[in-house]
């Protein structure tokens, strides 16, 4: 049986580049697939670990509550981006490195994941904020990222 997570982020993410920086880190994945259809990450041996689906876009707080939960949509934000990670069954690195994928997307993106998410965590990657947003200020940017808007002093 599959394990399924999901990840519930601000923006829409690359999967790619969260999927590459898996295997810039150490972790002997080949990526196949992609837009339209799922991305897949494949062991050394060529076995599919993990099927990543498209991320799809959420725009109403209810369908969140409707699919996970009141518990989880009170603490998420919407609109988000919805992306599914399956974890096929039989290889117990695959629940691992889909775990591994999932946090690494939240990590970055910012968001929580289902089902063992965390509060609504802040993006950590500049590239997570919009400046076209209204919010999204140049001067709300850097105090986020570097407080006193430089880095080192």
């Amino acid at each position: 049986m599959s394990t399924d997570l999901i990840a519930l982020v601000r923006r829409r993410p690359d999967v790619h580049a969260v999927a590459d920086g898996l295997v810039a880190m150490g972790e002997p994945l080949e990526l196949r697939g992609g837009e339209p259809e799922p991305t897949r990450l494949y062991d050394a041996e060529g076995r599919l670990l993990v099927s990543i689906e498209d991320p799809v876009q959420v725009m109403l707080q209810s369908e969140v509550a409707r699919l996970l939960g009141p518990e989880l949509a009170s603490r998420v934000s919407t609109p988000v981006w919805w992306v599914d990670v399956r974890a096929v069954g039989d290889l117990p690195d695959a629940v691992r490195i889909a775990r591994k994928f999932t946090e690494a997307l939240v990590h970055w993106v910012g968001g929580t994941s289902y089902p063992d998410g965390q509060p609504d965590a802040p993006a950590l990657s500049w590239r997570a904020t919009d400046p076209s947003e209204p919010d999204a200020s140049p001067s709300s940017v850097e105090d986020t990222a570097f407080p006193g808007g430089v880095i080192g002093g």
